[in-house]
């Protein structure tokens, strides 16, 4: 588990985080907006000297106002930009609401189902980080479901409910959220496509940083999906390079022609966006041969019976 500590003195207060076993970074705090622990988990949201507002839970960054979309904008538009018409959406966690409203951004999303174990997240970033997601809340077509991914998924697999496109931004692979890092959780997700271009991305960690975590997680989702694709991009509030797995039946963003990305961009409305275009597509398919590598070794696969990861 990443560990941190927070550096007091006169002159000022620091946020010090381990991002791997050995390294890490900090950042200045001016301020603590507000701090709580609920059933699931500490909250603080502080104001930093350089990034903006930030959200920590365990003490672990989890956005920062200035850097946040280096994480939500690939996520949510490589994937949603390469499909025809994504239309109904699932996602898991990411109770902070960016990606959910980088998501509706999608004109022909209908409806988003948001599930958020903990509604303690949601009550403090509607408080103080409303211009990140606070929109997302109150969009007519997505219906909040306060309780676990796991059981909702499992429910949803038992009504015969379908998805064109499943996000999951949980926090790191331990604690509460391990159960939705296994092979039989990914098995379950899988039934809940709703046909071959359908699509399920999650974060699969730092190859950089956590190269086992990022190895299991890849190995795990290759045991259940025909397709898995890597996506790599940088960022700066998780500590450098960062990697998302796209999983699916047959549908690949990776093969999507790139030259059609200003098109499509227009055609939804999707304006302001600060990392993709057509000049930068495949750069997110470009992950360095080393830790491309690591996905041709034989590697262990997280189940039920056997969830643990590393982290390192």
């Amino acid at each position: 588990m990443r560990k941190f500590i927070n550096v007091f003195s006169k002159k000022r207060t620091m946020h010090f985080e381990h991002t791997s076993s050995g390294g890490g970074w900090f950042f200045d705090v001016e301020k603590k907006l507000q701090s709580a622990k609920t059933q699931w988990q500490k909250i603080d949201v502080v104001k930093t000297k350089e990034f903006g507002k930030a959200l920590l839970l365990d003490g672990i960054t989890q956005l920062t106002e200035a850097q946040e979309y280096q994480y939500h904008e690939p996520m949510a538009h490589v994937p949603l930009l390469a499909h025809k018409n994504p239309k109904k959406a699932l996602v898991i966690g990411g109770g902070d609401g960016a990606l959910a409203q980088e998501i509706l951004r999608h004109p022909s999303i209908e409806s988003l189902d948001f599930v958020e174990l903990d509604e303690g997240v949601i009550n403090f970033c509607k408080k103080h980080l409303p211009e990140l997601g606070g929109d997302a809340f109150n969009d007519e077509r997505v219906k909040l479901h306060i309780q676990d991914g796991r059981a909702f998924v499992e429910n949803a697999q038992k009504e015969g409910k379908t998805y064109d496109a499943i996000f999951m931004d949980m926090t790191d692979p331990e604690g509460p959220c391990i159960a939705l890092y296994t092979k039989e959780f990914f098995e379950i997700v899988s039934s809940l496509l709703k046909d071959d271009e359908a699509f399920f991305i999650m974060h699969a960690e730092s190859p950089d940083l956590r190269l086992k975590t990022f190895q299991r997680i890849m190995h795990t989702l290759k045991a259940v999906f025909p397709s898995v694709q890597e996506m790599v991009s940088h960022v700066r509030m998780y500590g450098g390079m960062w990697t998302w797995a796209i999983a699916s039946k047959g549908f690949n963003p990776k093969n999507f022609d790139a030259k059609k990305i200003p098109a499509v961009i227009e055609k939804r409305g999707l304006k302001n966006l600060k990392i993709i275009s057509s000049e930068t597509w495949e750069s997110f398919f470009r992950l360095w041969p080393v830790y491309k590598a690591l996905l041709d070794e034989e590697g262990e696969i997280a189940t039920d019976a056997n969830p643990g990861y590393a982290m390192e």
